[in-house]
């Protein structure tokens, strides 16, 4: 599951299928990619850390995806190498 904890609150950020939880401590809280509330005890939370965590991609991908490292895989794949 993605997710990371905020620098200052120390509160967990982790997607969910409803949106993205925040716990911190004993409450809990669910909230959109804007840092919108959508239930749960917890009611304030900072709405970058939502927007990098609900927006980023739901499925990892490969490497000859990221664009670091595209120009390396298709290089091995003219070479006759399988870049996966």
């Amino acid at each position: 599951m993605r997710g990371m904890r905020h620098p200052l609150t120390l509160a967990l950020y982790e997607l969910c299928d409803e949106g993205v939880r925040v716990v911190d401590g004993d409450r809990t809280g669910v909230f959109d990619s804007s840092g919108q509330w959508v239930s749960g005890d917890r009611f304030l939370v900072c709405p970058n850390m939502c927007g990098w965590i609900g927006t980023g991609p739901r499925v990892p991908s490969t490497l000859k995806d990221h664009r670091r490292f595209r120009n390396v895989v298709v290089k091995q794949q003219a070479e006759g190498r399988d870049g996966k």
